[in-house]
């Protein structure tokens, strides 16, 4: 079986204008470009991180920016048109339109699709299509968004390259949450606890009880539910957006690194692996990847894989992955004991630090 093809952009970030929008949207075009990135007749839906509605400098969602210069490939080089290009999330059900516009609007996407000229959807207004694919471990009948499993759209996961304090890292395995449908079905984090700890008082006396072995149990189950919606809808196209990586709980409470990077591939599993990588979790610290590797789903070492490099423009040839490690290396806090002494490594990031509003 030949190695799966996964690519590395890196880009400079000096100077006080460093993380003005260029630095995201340029390196996803640059990506785009140097791969050819062709959906054909088919309409494009992107699929970012923004379910937590944060502001879009806060390091916790993708960068609007960043899916913005997908747009202008899409659209300038690619020949695609405006109204074909789409940005997809989901929010609950129990979401009002008035909390759902705030969300788009706090993280930068209303103002970025207003300016590209392109839809933003709710994907749990459409509907889902149930697939039953063999293999599946925890999750058997999944409801996926119509628009991500539809043979019509071009899907293509967008993650960001942070840390979680559940499944370790955030990328395009975990961003696919986002794409079942009805958001009633994708808790998984709660759903997880259940299957591994059954339903007892445990969730509400916090995790101040957990050992180490009981967050990996919890982890491991977790992870094989992220594997099972791949086997269910796997993105026609993964980019991650890691010009800045966050790491900590995956939320307020964490460090921005300015790492310049994006990593991008049509395998999902190489291109977790290799963005994993990059942080410094290898498989033998990341249940997730062992989870992957034991159900061969994905490649057992970054040595399975063809590592290369994204420069002006164009693929420069195989790399080594190594170089462009972060230093120093993503730190989890898992909000357990263990990690408690982590803790005074991380800021507070104040989610009313930045001002935003919803422009009719």
């Amino acid at each position: 079986m030949s190695k799966p093809d996964v690519y590395i952009l890196k880009t400079q970030l000096d100077g006080e204008d460093a993380l003005n929008d260029a630095a995201f949207a340029t390196p996803a075009r640059e990506m785009l470009r140097a791969l050819d990135i062709d959906p054909g007749n088919r309409a494009v839906m992107m699929k970012p991180n923004v379910t937590a509605g944060a502001p879009r400098n806060s390091g916790i969602v993708t960068h609007p920016a960043f899916v913005g210069g997908m747009v202008d490939y899409f659209v300038e080089e690619a020949g695609v048109p405006h109204e074909r290009l789409y940005v997809g999330e989901a929010t609950s059900r129990l979401t009002s339109k008035t909390q759902r516009d705030l969300s788009w609007a706090r993280s930068g996407y209303t103002e970025m699709a207003r300016e590209k000229r392109v839809r933003l959807l709710e994907l749990a207004d459409y509907g889902n299509v149930r697939v039953m694919p063999g293999g599946t471990v925890q999750l058997h009948n999944i409801g996926i968004s119509r628009w991500a499993a539809s043979e019509n759209v071009f899907y293509i996961n967008v993650p960001k390259l942070k840390t979680h304090n559940l499944g370790v890292v955030t990328l395009c395995g975990k961003n696919q949450q986002g794409i079942m449908i009805p958001v009633t079905e994708r808790h998984l984090c709660s759903d997880a606890w259940r299957a591994t700890f059954g339903r007892d008082d445990k969730r509400k006396q916090g995790r101040e009880w957990m050992r180490e072995e009981d967050h990996e149990a919890w982890q491991r189950t977790i992870a094989h539910m992220h594997w099972d919606v791949f086997l269910a809808c796997r993105p026609d196209f993964n980019l991650v957006e890691g010009i800045v990586g966050r790491d900590g709980n995956a939320f307020y409470q964490g460090r921005n690194f300015p790492t310049g990077l994006a990593v991008a591939g049509e395998s999902m599993a190489a291109v977790d692996l290799v963005a994993a990588h990059l942080m410094d979790f290898e498989p033998p610290n990341l249940v997730y990847l062992q989870v992957g590797i034991e159900r061969g789903l994905c490649p057992p070492s970054i040595g399975d894989v063809n590592v290369h490099l994204v420069r002006n423009g164009e693929v420069a040839g195989l790399t080594d992955a190594d170089r462009f490690k972060a230093d120093p290396p993503f730190e989890v806090y898992r909000d357990i004991p263990a990690d408690y002494a982590k803790k005074d490594l991380f800021d507070e990031y104040d989610p009313n630090a930045e001002d935003f509003q919803i422009t009719a």
